[in-house]
């Protein structure tokens, strides 16, 4: 059983400490609409599920609940738990992992049995759509009377549709007491006006650079083996400095990134495509072989890497992995674009069989045969 704290009770992140404070500071006088918005990776996620154990925490107002909620009340508890009365989640898997097989349970009476890793899996494959069927599922909950405070959130919140989107304005407009509507989004410009025009926003940028860098090497020393060693001699402060410039800044993408698995094999990726295309190495053996390492999403998601790169070398723009000298290989400094693009073609084709339950090691090997002729 893991030991690690859930994200509920979790520490704030060192970049988010002033925007926690300020909203804190000025929460009586906050609408009940509020906006959590801001490039993926920052952790706008976790400073929202942090403020939703806050919300509902029964000891919210004792001044030592000021970094968060307490974590023992009965509130707490049912978080911690996932039975929680008074949230609501729209799309369900937006839920902390440690929740989602308890919240499914309850609402549906049937368990949800599948590993936290297979739902975030999921949920980045798939891009969720919110309904207005989902948008009225809503309502009885934020209607119906309460004599505490009851909280709601929307993840994706620029996924809803227009008919969604219009449901949910009549609640924006008459909010009941007590209701707190929380939506998040990766790209806020995407939602309608009018629901922008009805909810505040909550800063969650700029980030200090020195707080980042400095929590990245401290977690990525203390919680990751760094297997990159291996295949990656740079010292690990050259790492977290192209892992953030790879996320374009964000924290926590460049953390996912420096543990990931996938990460980790970018030097072999070079090594392997080089021999398939020079003919010492078959694309059935290469298949064999990656399906061994990495897991079907994880080697899309790093050849998908590899061919930003590649396409970058090919329009001239220097190469963003410094510490692999891409510019060096004179078989990548041949490729033509159209070439790149093409294989890219073969691999969302992959990604949409893949949704229909194609095989993976078929899936594998159509990828290593698409990638040895590039």
């Amino acid at each position: 059983m893991s030991t690690e704290q859930p994200v509920y009770f979790a520490p704030v992140l060192p970049w988010q400490q002033t925007a926690w404070d300020n909203l804190i500071a000025r929460y009586e006088r906050l609408p009940h609409g509020l906006l959590f918005a801001g490039m993926q990776g920052i952790g706008k996620r976790a400073f929202v599920w942090r403020f939703v154990a806050w919300l509902l925490c029964d000891n919210r107002e004792q001044p030592s609940s000021q970094q968060g909620a307490c974590g023992q009340c009965q509130s707490c508890q049912w978080l911690a738990s996932g039975t929680h009365p008074d949230l609501q989640v729209l799309p369900i898997s937006s839920l902390p992992s440690l929740e989602v097989e308890a919240a499914t349970a309850t609402k549906g009476g049937k368990s949800n049995t599948k590993k936290a890793s297979e739902n975030e899996a999921a949920k980045a494959l798939v891009k969720p759509s919110i309904k207005i069927d989902d948008i009225r599922e809503l309502q009885p909950f934020i209607s119906q009377g309460s004599s505490g405070r009851r909280v709601c959130v929307i993840d994706y919140a620029d996924k809803m549709t227009v008919a969604a989107a219009n449901a949910l304005l009549k609640t924006l407009e008459e909010p009941r007491e007590g209701i707190h509507l929380l939506l998040i989004s990766d790209m806020p410009t995407k939602l309608l006006p009018t629901i922008r025009s009805r909810v505040q926003q909550v800063a969650m940028d700029p980030i200090a650079h020195e707080q980042v860098f400095a929590y990245l090497e401290n977690h990525v020393s203390q919680h990751t083996q760094n297997p990159a060693q291996s295949d990656n001699a740079a010292p690990l402060s050259e790492q977290v400095a192209q892992a953030l410039k790879l996320s374009n800044g964000a924290p926590l993408a460049a953390l996912e990134m420096l543990s990931s698995a996938w990460y980790q094999q970018r030097g072999t990726w070079v090594k392997v495509w080089l021999a398939l295309r020079a003919g010492k190495r078959s694309a059935i053996a290469a298949s064999d072989y990656w399906q061994k390492q990495l897991s079907l999403d994880d080697f899309i998601k790093l050849s998908e890497f590899m061919l930003m790169d590649f396409s970058r070398q090919c329009l001239g723009v220097p190469t963003l992995q410094q510490d692999l000298a891409l510019a060096q290989y004179q078989s990548i400094t041949e490729l033509k674009l159209e070439s790149i693009q093409a294989l890219m073609t073969v691999i969302e084709d992959v990604k949409i069989a893949c949704q229909q339950n194609v095989n993976d090691k078929m899936a594998y090997d159509q990828l290593l045969a698409a990638l040895a002729w590039l």
